[in-house]
């Protein structure tokens, strides 16, 4: 894909915008822009809406589609392997009264066990920065890529281009488990957060800050 129109996707994957908006963070004019995005809907990538204002004309609104998320690699083969890893592993004992939901949680549980053991190791630094730094990094050869943005309230970490995002769409088991991943490696808070209450357009969003319990970096090591 050329160059401009996937930068123009990568914009839209954080947080839907206006040509105006397009324009300004790319430094172009506003025609390069609207021809960039008449390609891209063209091609079904993006998606645009009609927002009315009080006063004036309606603006429109794009945002990324589906078929434009998949042109953004994906690891599903690895993320597919832990899981039929997880799933072979499973003893008769541990799965005799689970339900559907039930052994759905336990693979989850299980994967993100055996994640942060081989993770932790390479988990150094003495600040939150230069952990936050060292597990992104990590998280990202495993096909879970999170941005990084400092706030007044500590950093936020934003998950874009979840590797099975039909799964996690509704689905608080995958959230849950990314959630105490992060909190173990981390060595601190991670809470969940709701990307619209941050103006933010995502799969996952998730505030950290430094842990409120003592001995909280010791517990990096330790699986959730």
């Amino acid at each position: 894909m050329e160059t401009t129109r996937q930068t123009i996707l990568g914009i839209l994957r954080r947080r839907k915008a206006t040509v105006n908006d397009l324009t300004e963070q790319l430094g172009l004019a506003p025609a390069t822009v609207r021809r960039h995005l008449d390609i891209l809907a063209r091609d079904g990538h993006v998606d645009v809406a009609q927002v009315r204002r009080r006063t004036g004309r309606p603006h429109h609104l794009f945002s990324i589609s589906e078929a434009g998320e998949e042109q953004f690699p994906k690891h599903y083969v690895r993320i597919t392997n832990r899981l039929i890893d997880e799933i072979v592993a499973l003893k008769a004992n541990e799965t005799a009264d689970c339900n559907g939901p039930e052994l759905a949680e336990l693979v989850f549980q299980k994967m993100a066990q055996r994640l942060a053991q081989q993770i932790a190791p390479r988990i150094h630094g003495s600040s939150l920065r230069e952990r936050m730094r060292a597990t992104t990094e990590a998280l990202a050869e495993e096909g879970i890529i999170f941005d990084v943005e400092e706030s007044d309230e500590g950093y936020l970490l934003l998950g874009h281009g979840c590797p099975c995002p039909r799964v996690a769409n509704g689905n608080g088991q995958m959230c849950a488990h990314d959630q105490r991943l992060l909190s173990t490696l981390l060595g601190a808070d991670v809470t969940y957060v709701e990307p619209s209450s941050v103006g933010l357009e995502g799969y996952c969003a998730y505030r950290v800050t430094e842990a409120q319990t003592e001995g909280s970096l010791s517990s990096r090591t330790t699986v959730v």
